[in-house]
């Protein structure tokens, strides 16, 4: 049996965290996590530190982001009603979004991200591909007076779906990948390791790393770091195992350690019918994440990157494997206990 909460995975996913305001996923986190901890604290940026004492000298550092991406109100435009314009916050395809359901600003007042009517669109209209500056937020305001009692210029927007099993090891919601990395981190804090263990779930990741930077000063030291991440499933099959990236854009992984972290595959408990689970390094250069902030904090600290793969990225109906999360938590356990 996995020791990966999916009841808390369900709740992570299903908790408002746009980049910058991931108040309640934090707070989901801290009430799973207060009672396994020696030290946590919540710095000024929203980072939660959470500290395990070990038996030994030894100090590893486990990291992974609680944000997501979403939306930042940007105007009104008026029209058969009052509808609201909106930036990006993060990377989101717009075709992807067209018609999704979300939340907007504090009172989280439901919402529909719309397009012009396809009977009122021109033929070139229809057949060119969908630009964020198309679409715009639907919230039943009748005139731009009653919008602008609602919301606000600089509110926060995102995506409302639900957490859903898909057959036997399928779940499916939105930010479901990086919420299973904060699952496996909240599931290495209820386990005793001979090591002293701290485990960091940053803000802002979508927005330039901003939570990474800053989650621990140059006085904190660490032997090593594992950054918890997710990966494309493109040619890396949900279901298949976690994977190592040795090309990423702004740093490099540290050899041994993600050799150290390959070789503990082989004794990994975990129920697959069909695929052999893995944990290897691949040769696919990939997009920074928390690891590039981390291996240059301080004197610098030798880190290695572990992805779990996900499908439909940066959308409301992301896709995990459990048994990738499974392998996730079982390979970096057995690390700590190496």
């Amino acid at each position: 049996m996995s020791k990966v909460d999916m009841n808390l995975l369900k709740h992570l996913s299903e908790a408002f965290g746009v980049s910058g305001r991931e108040r309640q996923v934090r707070e989901v986190i801290l009430s799973e996590i207060r009672s396994s901890c020696d030290e946590i604290k919540v710095d000024n940026i929203g980072n939660i530190i959470a500290k395990k004492h070990g038996k030994n000298n030894k100090n590893i550092l486990i990291m992974a982001s609680m944000d997501e991406p979403g939306f930042i109100i940007s105007g009104y435009k008026e029209g058969g009603g009052a509808f609201l314009s909106f930036e990006p916050v993060g990377i989101i395809r717009p075709q992807s979004i067209v018609s999704e359901s979300v939340v907007v600003g504090d009172k989280m007042i439901p919402g529909i991200i719309s397009l012009k009517a396809v009977h009122l669109s021109t033929k070139e209209e229809r057949e060119k591909l969908v630009c964020l500056k198309d679409l715009f937020i639907d919230i039943g305001a009748d005139n731009k007076q009653a919008a602008e009692r609602e919301i606000l210029i600089g509110d926060f927007a995102g995506f409302k779906s639900k957490y859903t099993e898909l057959g036997e090891y399928g779940v499916s919601n939105k930010a479901i990948g990086q919420r299973a990395c904060c699952a496996v981190l909240a599931a290495l804090l209820k386990a005793d390791y001979d090591c002293s263990i701290t485990c960091v779930f940053t803000v802002q990741k979508q927005v330039g790393l901003r939570g990474a930077k800053l989650s621990f000063g140059s006085d904190d030291e660490f032997d090593e770091a594992i950054t918890l991440d997710t990966i494309e499933e493109e040619q890396y099959k949900l279901g298949s195992g976690c994977f190592i990236p040795c090309l990423i854009n702004s740093t490099c992984h540290d050899r041994s350690i993600a050799i150290k972290l390959m070789s503990m595959k082989d004794n990994l408990n975990i129920e697959n019918k069909d695929n052999d689970i893995k944990c290897e390094i691949i040769a696919k250069k990939i997009d920074d994440g928390d690891i590039t902030s981390v291996n240059i904090k301080g004197k610098g600290i030798l880190t290695a990157e572990l992805d779990i793969p996900v499908k439909n990225k940066n959308t409301s109906s992301e896709i995990v494997d459990k048994r990738d999360i499974d392998a996730a938590y079982q390979i970096i356990s057995k690390y700590l206990e190496s």
